[in-house]
């Protein structure tokens, strides 16, 4: 089954329902909310808001736990929406595809594991089926809706390119080795034996007191000011070449020259595909925004907000 884009999934699980009016002249203790003809039972609630907290790991304050519970509420709510537009419009979940859900989140599981999370939370394994297809549906409900990227014309991309040119640029990078030892005589020492032309990799690996001795030596790639101050000597190396040895805090080093990529603007062509993607997303978000606040305004939601303190 097709995914959503994972963006606008997020959109959905975690944005407020600013929208929606409440209505009605009161419910029932044991609900917390009612979202058109469909209600939120207090118990429902508290095992989801449990769930939430467990899943995120979260050690909340009590200051925080109304925010926490808000935000929870916010999302339930939401998700109702969600699903009652696609039932309006005649969208089903088949047990094939449930079942292929249910399949994909065991695989990140060992055997049993999955029940024995689910026992941890409280939530019987049917609650979780529902709410599972509940999930579904409200994604489907959205790509129904967004069926299509949105489309940006590559003049759009370009006017982006010239306004943004300072964010395609490449700084100075170079990929350098080195070899860092505790005492100064034991550096000269390594120098001659590179000098004498023995590899400075396995040389590195024998002798550096550097993480990066299992990879011989090597830093990778890094920029100006990425480093301590003594490491930028290799900026004005030549590629090849090793360095004398240097004394830092760190030690007595030795450096050698691997790669230098010099400083350049990103050229449109290069930058081109990305950025259509980029504003066609950022316009697919717009109008999820929009179409989310239409169906937040036409929803008619009630919240018992002692519940919520």
């Amino acid at each position: 089954m097709k995914r959503f884009p994972t963006l606008l999934i997020f959109c959905l699980l975690l944005s407020f329902l600013g929208g929606c009016n409440p209505w009605g002249a009161g419910l029932p203790d044991q609900m917390i909310a009612q979202v058109n003809e469909e209600q939120i039972s207090v118990e429902q609630f508290d095992r989801e808001f449990k769930e939430l907290i467990l899943e995120s790991d979260k050690d909340a304050k009590r200051a925080d736990l109304g925010n926490l519970r808000r935000a929870c509420l916010d999302q339930i709510i939401e998700r109702k929406i969600l699903v009652q537009e696609a039932r309006r419009l005649g969208l089903k979940v088949s047990p094939e595809e449930l079942n292929q859900a249910i399949a994909d989140i065991e695989t990140d599981y060992p055997e049993k594991g999955f029940g024995e999370k689910l026992g941890l939370k409280g939530v019987t394994l049917e609650e979780w089926k529902v709410r599972l297809e509940e999930k579904l549906l409200a994604e489907k409900a959205i790509r129904g809706a967004f069926h299509t990227q949105e489309k940006v014309e590559e003049k759009e991309a370009l006017q982006y390119y010239e306004d943004h040119r300072s964010s395609f640029q490449i700084d100075q990078k170079v990929r350098a080795r080195q070899i860092v030892v505790a005492d100064g005589e034991e550096a000269i020492q390594i120098l001659k034996r590179l000098k004498r032309g023995e590899s400075f990799e396995k040389v590195a690996k024998e002798k550096s007191l550097g993480p990066e001795k299992v990879q011989g030596g090597d830093l990778g790639y890094f920029s100006p000011g990425e480093k301590p101050t003594e490491f930028n000597l290799v900026f004005t190396m030549e590629v090849g070449s090793v360095s004398e040895v240097i004394k830092s805090p760190y030690g007595y080093h030795i450096f050698k020259l691997e790669e230098k990529i010099e400083p350049r603007q990103v050229l449109f062509a290069e930058a081109k595909l990305g950025i259509l993607q980029a504003l066609g997303q950022k316009k697919s978000e717009e109008n999820y925004q929009k179409w989310m606040k239409d169906l937040k305004g036409r929803a008619k939601v009630k919240i018992n907000k002692k519940w919520l303190g």
